[in-house]
């Protein structure tokens, strides 16, 4: 590594708060794949990598991030994106907004809310028996009520990582500051088979 760059590890809890630090905290994060990537920055620098940058929500939709990390040196994730629940990266089912239509070329549900093994799961589901999959069998990342990543206590993720896309959505400068009062939880049971009803059937 060039002795002008350092590794950065970002943390990836509330105000830069993490409880999965610590050696033995980072070895089971490296064991088993959670995180956020780790990342280079210029040497001496404080500046913290933005929650935007490192879940990779970034580029969810601005094109020219998406094609600046394509055309970078280092490795990039593409398509797949942070759950700050799993704590992992994944492919969602709507793997960009870069027109600004939302999931469906409506613009209901600006933002995605299925990863694409979910909505595959679901549609199966649909085919077979005429309605959406019960939330009960989604797997232990789900709830009888829906996905445990649309829970409050997430909020705070998500205000940080579709800062970008909420500001260019109000109209306002893309490096503005978060939006306090923007939430991704999850209010109602029946929301999931809303969710669901607008990312199946796009266009």
């Amino acid at each position: 590594m060039p002795r002008k760059l350092q590794f950065v590890w970002p943390k990836d809890g509330p105000q830069g708060r993490s409880g999965h630090r610590g050696f033995f905290g980072r070895l089971n994060n490296i064991v088993t794949n959670r995180g956020p990537d780790v990342f280079l920055q210029r040497k001496g620098s404080k500046r913290p990598i933005p929650t935007e940058v490192w879940g990779n929500w970034d580029s969810y939709a601005d094109y020219d991030a998406h094609d600046q990390e394509e055309r970078g040196p280092f490795y990039n994730r593409g398509y797949k994106r942070y759950d700050p629940h799993s704590r992992k990266y994944k492919t969602w089912n709507s793997p960009h907004d870069w027109y600004g239509v939302g999931v469906n070329g409506h613009g209901e549900d600006v933002y995605p809310r299925y990863t694409q093994d979910e909505m595959r799961k679901n549609i199966r589901h649909w085919v077979r028996n005429g309605r959406p999959v019960d939330a009960s069998q989604m797997g232990s990342e789900w709830t009888n009520f829906g996905p445990k990543r649309f829970r409050a206590e997430h909020d705070w993720f998500w205000q940080e990582a579709h800062r970008h896309a909420e500001n260019r959505r109000q109209r306002l400068s893309p490096l503005g500051p978060i939006n306090p009062f923007f939430s991704m939880a999850q209010r109602w049971a029946p929301d999931v088979d809303l969710w669901g009803y607008h990312e199946t059937f796009r266009y």
